[in-house]
């Protein structure tokens, strides 16, 4: 199973990447790719054939051998860049956080 070495640790950011780029939202999960089972955000891209997961504690992030080729790794590339991206403007205040399940609930009386 080929990964990518990357810095995505946020889910949030995650999200917030997945809604800017009108896919649906990261689901936590297991998926089969290849031989292996991967556990992560799993993120479906237009154009890869199968889903991408994101492992937000190592930063890595695995996709399936079919989707090595050019064009399907140049679209993981590129929402990868994307995710830098927001990521950044996230640090620097410019847009809200993500969906309110990655907030934490603040319990009455406490």
């Amino acid at each position: 199973m080929p990964c990518v070495v990357t810095t995505v640790h946020g889910p949030a950011a995650l999200a917030v990447t997945c809604r800017r780029l009108g896919l649906a939202p990261p689901e936590e999960g297991t998926v089969r790719l290849g031989a292996e089972a991967v556990f992560g955000w799993v993120v479906r891209l237009p154009g890869l054939r199968h889903p991408v997961v994101c492992d937000t504690l190592t930063g890595l992030v695995a996709y399936h051998p079919a989707d090595n080729a050019h064009d399907r790794y140049a679209q993981l590339i590129r929402f990868l860049y994307r995710y830098y991206d927001i990521r950044a403007e996230l640090r620097r205040g410019r847009i809200e956080r993500a969906a309110p399940q990655y907030r934490r609930e603040r319990v009455a009386g406490g």
